[in-house]
């Protein structure tokens, strides 16, 4: 990949000699000012076309805003905003330092909390290499992964179909996950840890020790069966952990059947996170099956004799996202998207 390393020269010498390395050592090509040679066009028209030439910009931020363009932008901030507006992946590192008043506000438009990005910090050479070479290394992994299209196909291979036997009709919260790369060869060592699992299930809250497991093995996946949870993990590295969410409440008002608790949505798909990437990153899916009769709301503390049922055919709900890294942090903010998305959908 051409990675543009994009930051102030003068005193910056020895970052951008780390960003060289740890590009170079990954085999990417470093794409710097530097090297630019003679060329029968301007500066700022060098600069610009290779950004729109790179496949991903390295941003380095100082303490110093730079050179000021005519337009009132530093050079940096030029290429920035151009390698943004043309959807470029920019991995941004801020050194931790006192900056200008123009570089204090061209930080916090490179790290706006919505649109923009989030960003590293280092205080030497050494940590923005490191910091260099594991973004990168992500990026490589993102770009290398398989399409939302081949995700879906390796769900529906699953079982033939996808679908659980004895769940199809009964409410349920699905989370699957297909680590990037991929993870083939593992289920020898899946099937070994079923008792792990199971204990795992229930420090979660999603299980009970007194309820025990069944095991469940075919030739291609290997798993668990609690009276709540069921865990999948097939040969391919696919790996998937579905939730009842029958009301188990004890109230006798048959209305109560009809809701479906968000909390427990929730509370289902965060233990999954958990359970399933340890730490990879990857393709997740959450889906809600058999809601075509669910409103998606608590059961109210009240008994009720009706309910309003929106007239909704649609039996399942599916959010899919790749998530490199996965992080707990990004998988929340995801899970909050998702859960909105399920909220309104449900409400139709």
């Amino acid at each position: 990949m051409k990675v543009f390393v994009s930051s102030v020269v003068n005193g910056f010498e020895q970052y951008r000699a780390a960003a060289r390395r740890a590009i170079t050592l990954l085999g990417h090509t470093p794409v710097m000012c530097e090297d630019f040679g003679a060329r029968p066009y301007s500066s700022q028209h060098a600069c610009m076309t290779e950004v729109d030439q790179a496949d991903i910009v390295v941003l380095i931020l100082g303490a110093n805003f730079g050179y000021q363009t005519d337009t009132g932008e530093s050079v940096t901030q030029q290429e920035f905003r151009r390698a943004k507006a043309a959807g470029k992946p920019i991995l941004a590192f801020l050194e931790t330092v006192e900056m200008e008043e123009r570089q204090k506000v061209f930080s916090w438009e490179v790290s706006d909390y919505l649109d923009g990005l989030f960003r590293v910090t280092f205080i030497d050479q050494y940590q923005l290499s490191d910091g260099i070479v594991q973004g990168l290394n992500q990026m490589s992994v993102n770009r290398n992964a398989i399409s939302e299209q081949e995700f879906v196909q390796r769900l529906q291979q699953r079982n033939g179909n996808g679908r659980w036997s004895g769940y199809d009709h009964q409410a349920r919260l699905e989370v699957a996950f297909l680590p990037q790369p991929e993870t083939a060869g593992t289920l020898r060592s899946a099937h070994a840890q079923h008792e792990a699992f199971f204990m795992k299930i229930c420090q979660t809250g999603l299980g009970l020790l007194k309820d025990g497991y069944k095991d469940f093995d075919t030739a291609e996946q290997t798993g668990i069966d609690t009276p709540e949870v069921k865990w999948r993990h097939h040969e391919s590295g696919l790996c998937s952990v579905s939730v009842s969410l029958a009301n188990a409440s004890t109230s006798r008002n048959i209305m109560d059947s009809f809701y479906l608790s968000p909390s427990l949505v929730r509370k289902g798909a965060e233990a999954a996170f958990g359970l399933l990437s340890e730490g990879k990153g990857g393709w997740f899916q959450i889906g809600l099956y058999g809601v075509d009769h669910k409103v998606f709301k608590e059961s109210p503390t009240t008994a009720t004799n009706s309910i309003s049922m929106p007239h909704r055919s649609q039996q399942n709900l599916e959010e899919r996202t790749l998530l490199i890294p996965a992080t707990p942090a990004a998988y929340r903010h995801w899970l909050d998207e998702v859960m909105f998305r399920f909220e309104r959908k449900m409400s139709m």
